[in-house]
């Protein structure tokens, strides 16, 4: 009998490789065949055991996940137009549909299930364990969302539909960006160049992302996608220059995908046209001190979190993704297989010398 084969993890850290049964399905239940998993910023507080989700118990870390359907149980309505052999993308958070959040589309604050079902975060012990990415297999109950990915597009460009589906959520659907908007993007990484390929999907007048020196090769790609200019916050003033691109009167929308440092939200405020809107995605793990409260008070600022994406946001992604795949190419930068996950994420947190990384791509293979 095929089983499943996961990378579980155990500890800060520690990881070990376990089997599990492949499960029975029910009604609208899909088992998918996972190709690829893409890699966040997330994931790097997840193996190192710092993320708040995580109560010790084992798990299958793993979000981003790209794969095809191997078999599936007796259809339910939302399976229609779906088939065992085709490829697609998991929705990260399985909603109950019915709790306050889920009324009002807010997928990823779901109160509804007594474990918080969200891939990359449910413990093995809630059946049947096939809740992440690193793994052969993941498990799609009834409620779990799918989305079909076009035959033209392979796995490993598939996985870019998540970041990007956050520049349209963050920049657009929450952020507010009309067409004509000046939009600055706080951080080079995928996140903030799949913001610049969803603004100017949406019109934007003006794009700007900010980087580090070391950022160079990402700041030069997001000239590649459409960027109108790059700030090396090192070696530029950043005030002046994010005044002197924007004529002098700030940016409609600012998006913080920096991880861990708050100065940049600090900084941003001066940046920020009157009325305009800060909108915060990096995970900072600490309190946000110094924030200049008085003027943002004045220039009458909006102060917005949004940790997730919505159904609408995938889907447009997705659609992205499938129509450019040249572009998908430039981002992604590295493949390891699911033995050498320790080695991806050094190689996205930027601690291996010669590599530039932007989406790192984990497989089920070995590879070492």
């Amino acid at each position: 009998m095929e089983r499943a084969t996961a990378l579980v993890q155990h500890g800060p850290g520690k990881f070990e490789f376990e089997e599990f049964t492949l499960p029975t399905l029910g009604e609208g239940d899909v088992l998918v065949r996972v190709e690829a998993n893409g890699l966040c910023a997330s994931d790097v507080e997840a193996y190192e055991g710092l993320d708040r989700d995580w109560d010790d118990r084992p798990r299958i870390l793993g979000h981003e996940i790209a794969g095809v359907i191997q078999d599936m149980g007796p259809k339910s309505i939302n399976r229609q137009g779906l088939e065992v052999g085709d490829r697609v993308c998991v929705n990260p958070f399985v909603s109950c549909g019915i709790c306050r959040s889920c009324l009002i589309g807010d997928l990823s604050g779901c109160t509804g299930h007594v474990e918080r079902l969200r891939y990359g975060m449910v413990p093995t012990s809630v059946s049947p364990s096939l809740w992440g990415g690193y793994s052969t297999h993941a498990f799609v109950p009834r409620n779990g969302i799918l989305y079909k990915v076009p035959p033209s597009v392979d796995a490993l460009d598939a996985t870019l539909w998540q970041p990007i589906a956050g520049g349209f959520e963050w920049a657009i659907a929450q952020g507010g960006l009309r067409v004509g908007d000046r939009l600055l993007v706080l951080g080079p990484g995928q996140r903030g160049l799949g913001a610049v390929l969803a603004a100017r999907q949406a019109g934007a007048g003006k794009v700007v992302v900010t980087g580090l020196t070391k950022d160079r090769f990402k700041l030069d790609v997001a000239l590649e996608l459409g960027a109108d200019a790059v700030i090396d916050v090192e070696t530029e003033d950043f005030v002046a220059r994010s005044l002197e691109l924007s004529d002098g009167e700030g940016f409609d929308v600012i998006l913080d995908t920096t991880p861990h440092a708050v100065s940049p939200i600090n900084d941003s405020v001066a940046a920020l046209r009157r009325g305009g809107t800060i909108m915060v995605i990096g995970v900072k793990l600490r309190t946000l001190d110094g924030f200049p409260i008085d003027q943002f008070l004045y220039k009458r600022g909006t102060l917005k979190a949004v940790p997730g994406s919505t159904d609408r946001s995938y889907r447009l992604a997705l659609d992205l993704v499938a129509s450019n795949p040249g572009v998908m190419s430039k981002l992604r930068t590295h493949v390891f297989g699911f033995d050498r996950l320790g080695n991806a994420l050094d190689v996205l947190k930027g601690e291996v010398a010669g590599e530039n990384a932007i989406n790192v791509v984990v497989t089920p293979d070995f590879t070492s």
